[in-house]
């Protein structure tokens, strides 16, 4: 073996060993803005009709600091439900669990999995989001989720992951959310996307007051 060649390994290990101690020593949890608790029961034109609770089980699995779970309704009767789950810190097992990963788990077979982009309100962009059509025994569901990764929308597993392990060695910060719209379909697969579209316009400028960014 070369003395260049013992140089390049033993620098590579060094860089090696240091990029391990800077993921180890970093991610300091990041608290939440507000609780999801005072999250406004208005939404556009959705009002909130009913939360609700976890079981604990789910609790131990998830690991979520802050999660919040409830239907919400707009005027012509039309209900949605929506979920987001807060991780102040991605440590030690703490982190997303993929939604197309634990519906099959609910007796839920996915029939559609595409990406969405949707625009938003100015001065918003857009963001791409998944969107899965689900279907149980005759039942059906449209879903929509993403992750929320400091101000960020990403649809993409690998890229939220990606996204987290850079924002540990540059903002020394591991934390992010899950956030899932879905509605039974009652009127049409279209009609429901659309619907869960306009809500999700209306529900992304409120997320930045509660998630860090």
């Amino acid at each position: 073996m070369t003395q260049p060649y013992r140089l390049g390994l033993s620098l590579s290990l060094l860089i090696g060993a240091l990029l391990v101690l800077q993921l180890r020593t970093s991610g300091e949890a990041v608290p939440i803005r507000k609780s999801l608790d005072s999250f406004p029961t208005a939404v556009g034109s959705w009002q909130a009709r009913e939360g609700a609770l976890l079981e604990l089980d789910t609790l131990n699995v998830l690991k979520a600091k802050d999660y919040l779970m409830r239907r919400d309704q707009d005027p012509s009767g039309k209900s949605l439900w929506l979920f987001i789950a807060y991780w102040d810190s991605q440590r030690k097992g703490a982190q997303p669990h993929s939604p197309k990963n634990c519906l099959p788990g609910g007796g839920w077979e996915p029939l559609e999995a595409s990406r969405m982009i949707i625009p938003l309100p100015r001065p918003l962009a857009s963001i791409t989001v998944n969107r899965y059509l689900i279907q149980k025994d005759q039942d059906q569901q449209v879903v929509f989720y993403w992750y929320q990764s400091q101000g960020k929308a990403i649809a993409g597993e690998v890229a939220a992951r990606a996204e987290m392990m850079k924002n540990s060695i540059v903002r020394h910060r591991t934390d992010g959310a899950l956030v899932r719209v879905s509605s039974p379909v009652s009127d049409g697969v279209q009609e429901t996307s659309d619907r869960l579209v306009r809500y999700i316009q209306a529900v992304y400028p409120i997320l930045g007051e509660y998630l860090p960014d």
